[in-house]
């Protein structure tokens, strides 16, 4: 789908389909690197999805949810991450992590995760994602596009969220949404 304007927020819509191929490119690409995590970290929530089928693809059955948010209505931020559910450290420790989420915005959620891996103690952490956008103070080791211009991406996966968030705003987007979900 096309990008769209809604109450002035450029939006990209994910179909399940193109979710799906992305985290499968995105696995391929970690695989053909030569890059082996022994555990996958899914940020919670956005990366769950894409963590799920990483794994999958790569033969990783340890998959782990670290929650950062940092996000909240469309184009509109917190002043920093908030880490707000955590792993313990002997999970990870002396260990091949890979961190996986859906975008790399600003790269301050990205950031915040490796260094709490590096700071525990695991052996190798490494970052990917579906979405690097050019907005990115941290550029992951992995991502399956580069988004050059700025836009809200809305995955399927994140549908009702999105739906929530921009009706707060006073706008309808159930329209595209029901187009690619």
């Amino acid at each position: 789908m096309a990008i769209v304007e809604i109450g002035g927020v450029k939006v990209r819509f994910i179909t399940w389909a193109e979710g799906i191929a992305l985290s499968e490119a995105l696995a391929r690409r970690i695989e053909e690197s030569g890059y082996r995590p022994e555990v996958i970290i899914a940020i919670s929530r956005g990366g769950l999805v894409p963590a799920r089928i990483i794994s999958d693809v790569l033969g990783v059955d340890d998959v782990i949810s670290m929650g950062v948010k940092y996000w909240g209505l469309a184009q509109r931020r917190a002043e920093r991450p908030l880490l707000y559910h955590s792993i313990e450290p002997g999970v990870i420790r002396d260990r091949r992590v890979l961190i996986a989420d859906e975008v790399a915005d600003t790269g301050h959620t990205l950031m915040l995760a490796k260094s709490l891996l590096d700071l525990i103690g695991a052996a190798e952490v490494k970052t990917a994602v579906l979405h690097l956008k050019t907005t990115s103070r941290f550029t992951p080791d992995y991502y399956a596009e580069k988004v050059e211009e700025w836009v809200w991406i809305s995955y399927p996966w994140s549908r009702y969220e999105d739906l929530r968030e921009f009706k707060k705003r006073g706008h309808d987007i159930s329209k595209y949404i029901d187009k690619i979900c």
